[in-house]
């Protein structure tokens, strides 16, 4: 596994890029802004074909390249059921917070709670982390003691609560009942800011003691 970070968009995106060498497959998490950016690594990686573009939400500052990077790649997109339509609706993804409209094409297929994604020689288990939208969802690889969690959990913080769809009581709920259960060791590489851990968060996030 390589993995790689790019910070994207006016919000500072975390966009992430998951290669498997041995397939010379990669997935593509959150293509959140700076369109060019992101095709210029992807280039620089290449014979590595993209597969798969997973969004963890639907908000603007996680979609932004997405028409960009779809149709540069050919990958499938995959998001939750429940953010699934507001990639069609610039007001439902809150493009104001990017300051253009954003507007997608339909996902191809989308994340049920529980089940295991196997996409570019990786699982991930489904998490449905409701909360920051209503359709989040965390993306957690045992393998690698890996989780994107886009907006649901940072280092020491949590997704905020006060936009469409959003519910404190909800994130608290969904981060004790399936981030916290993951082992102390597991890596969390959220949507904005540094990565964490299981472990640290369950010491000093200040919203979970």
């Amino acid at each position: 596994m390589e993995l790689y970070s790019l910070t994207v968009g006016m919000l500072a995106t975390n966009c992430y890029v998951l290669v498997n060498k041995e397939k010379n497959e990669a997935i593509v998490v959150d293509p959140g802004g700076s369109p060019r950016s992101i095709l210029e690594f992807l280039q620089s990686i290449e014979p590595v074909k993209v597969v798969a573009i997973f969004l963890t939400h639907s908000h603007s500052d996680h979609i932004s390249a997405l028409n960009d990077v779809r149709k540069a790649t050919g990958a499938e997109v995959y998001i939750s059921r429940e953010d699934a339509p507001d990639l069609l609706d610039a007001n439902g993804n809150l493009s104001f917070f990017v300051g253009t409209s954003v507007e997608c094409e339909a996902a191809d297929k989308y994340f049920e709670d529980g089940t295991d994604v196997e996409v570019a020689g990786f699982t991930f288990k489904v998490l449905a982390t409701p909360g920051h939208t209503k359709g989040g969802v965390c993306l957690y690889d045992a393998a690698d003691d890996i989780a994107f969690t886009g907006d649901t959990i940072f280092c020491e913080s949590i997704g905020r609560t006060d936009l469409p769809g959003g519910s404190y009581r909800q994130i608290i709920k969904s981060i004790k009942e399936k981030i916290m259960i993951l082992p102390d060791k597991v890596c969390l590489l959220p949507g904005h800011g540094p990565k964490t851990s299981v472990g640290w968060e369950r010491k000093r996030n200040p919203f979970l003691q």
